[in-house]
């Protein structure tokens, strides 16, 4: 298993297509959750999540495996969409990889100030983000298909973060 996460974090390094996509949020209501374990399932999915300021100097970057995802029909939808990159067979199932990118650039000011820390000045505002999720427009909605925990970073305005996803999905 190590040595297929290495190999997913290599190739997402070389070859990556965009999409209009979500990427990072900060609120994650465990009660509305839609989400199942990914463990055990036919997908593999981990994005590498790149930080970097507003003069585009890197800040950091930071590794996420996914641990929930959308067990649906649709899910296999939206990555259909995607070129396959990579096929193969293993552990005597086929499996392929896709890969996208997802940016999201945080806005110079705020529209609106929030009574938590971080928020009390609209320009200079700042946020810790500890979710990576992959989501995509299905039937005119924003759905989560892919999240990942465990990770943080703080992001200031003026910030972007580059998400680079990899899903491998068997049959």
């Amino acid at each position: 298993m190590r040595k297929i996460i290495i190999v997913i974090i290599c190739l997402t390094l070389f070859s990556v297509f965009s999409v209009n996509a979500f990427a990072q949020t900060l609120h994650v209501d465990v009660n509305m959750d839609k989400l199942t374990k990914i463990k055990d399932s036919k997908y593999i999915a981990s994005s590498l999540n790149v930080l970097r300021n507003s003069n585009g100097d890197l800040i950091s970057v930071v590794t996420t495996n996914a641990s929930k995802y959308l067990p649906d029909p649709k899910t296999d939808q939206v990555l259909d969409v995607y070129p396959i990159l990579k096929k193969g067979i293993l552990n005597e199932k086929k499996i392929e990889m896709r890969q996208l990118s997802v940016e999201y650039n945080y806005q110079e000011c705020i529209t609106k100030t929030f009574a938590v820390p971080g928020y009390t000045d609209q320009c200079n505002w700042y946020h810790r983000g500890h979710v990576t999720s992959l989501s995509a427009s299905i039937d005119g909605e924003p759905t989560e298909i892919f999240r990942g925990l465990n990770h943080s970073y703080i992001i200031k305005p003026g910030d972007s973060v580059t998400s680079f996803w990899t899903v491998i999905r068997s049959d």
